[in-house]
């Protein structure tokens, strides 16, 4: 990837994150996931406002930065819808995680609009799936862009914790836990299938309660996932430093996964006991529009 603009100093919302608009040689990264199975990850803006201090993703080889530096810097690809755009015949039957190594609704996007203009291309494709993950109800600005989507769009929600001090300390710069569980609530009351990410897990007061409270957002579905450390990680010290290394033990991620279980219990499929009236010929599937196809 190669700089579109030199840097420049983030505007005054933005005061302390350099901002370094750039033009991507690509949009759509094969990935296999062991979750949601997605064929492509799709990521408009490189580093992340957030800065989180667990990510994962402050390793990842990012040309004159340092994992240390990780949250002070974000990179829009301004050319992200366009490419997505040339390289939709890949999507046809396929399914876009947006995004995976980046919040796609990290404070710069009310500026860039970059996710959204993503989400623009992907719903001109008829047969792709669609998952976007944040921690921002930034989300909400596109709910109603994200109910044209149907039933081939879902919204992750990452909510680590059930005690916004912890949130202050290993996300200092993003969204508070209240502001997102009230992001789950409108997306769901829209009609929007929501799932709560309970990961990186992180410290938790009371694991039935926090489990009762994803349920009665309208979620559909939650899941808990693992902290992924760094070698010589230095937020080990932190964890450590709160009383909070529990979280890297595996009985105690098992303990709040049994809590959410409890709260969002499998589905049983049941098979029809009584016959069903022939339905009619189903049409035939949409097709993905292609390449040199006309729009509008």
């Amino acid at each position: 990837m190669t700089p579109l603009l030199p840097p420049v100093d983030a505007p005054p919302l933005f005061e302390g994150l350099r901002v370094e608009p750039e033009e991507a040689r690509s949009i759509l990264r094969p990935q296999k996931d062991e979750r949601y199975g997605f064929g492509f990850a799709l990521s408009p803006y490189r580093g992340c406002g957030h800065g989180c201090r667990y990510c994962y993703v402050r390793e990842y080889p990012n040309t004159l930065h340092r994992p240390e530096d990780w949250g002070g810097w974000v990179a829009p690809k301004l050319n992200a819808p366009e490419l997505l755009w040339a390289q939709r015949h890949k999507l046809h039957e396929a399914r876009v995680f947006m995004a995976s190594a980046t919040d796609p609704y990290q404070p710069l996007e009310r500026q860039y609009r970059l996710s959204r203009r993503c989400l623009e291309v992907l719903l001109l494709c008829p047969t792709t799936e669609v998952i976007v993950h944040t921690r921002s109800p930034l989300v909400l600005q596109d709910l109603e862009l994200l109910k044209a989507f149907g039933g081939r769009l879902t919204v992750g929600l990452s909510i680590p914790t059930d005690d916004d001090t912890v949130r202050q300390v290993v996300e200092p710069h993003a969204p508070a836990i209240p502001s997102r569980w009230a992001a789950a609530e409108r997306l769901a009351a829209a009609g929007i299938a929501v799932t709560i990410g309970v990961a990186p897990l992180l410290a938790v007061h009371d694991a039935r309660a926090f489990a009762r409270r994803a349920r009665a957002s309208g979620a559909a579905k939650a899941w808990v996932g693992g902290l992924r450390l760094l070698k010589q990680d230095p937020f080990y010290k932190l964890l450590a430093d709160h009383g909070w290394l529990k979280v890297l033990d595996p009985d105690y991620k098992e303990g709040i996964r049994a809590a959410f279980l409890e709260a969002f219990p499998a589905r049983k499929h049941t098979r029809e006991a009584r016959p069903r009236a022939e339905a009619p010929a189903a049409p035939p599937p949409p097709r993905q529009p292609g390449l040199f196809d006309r729009v509008g």
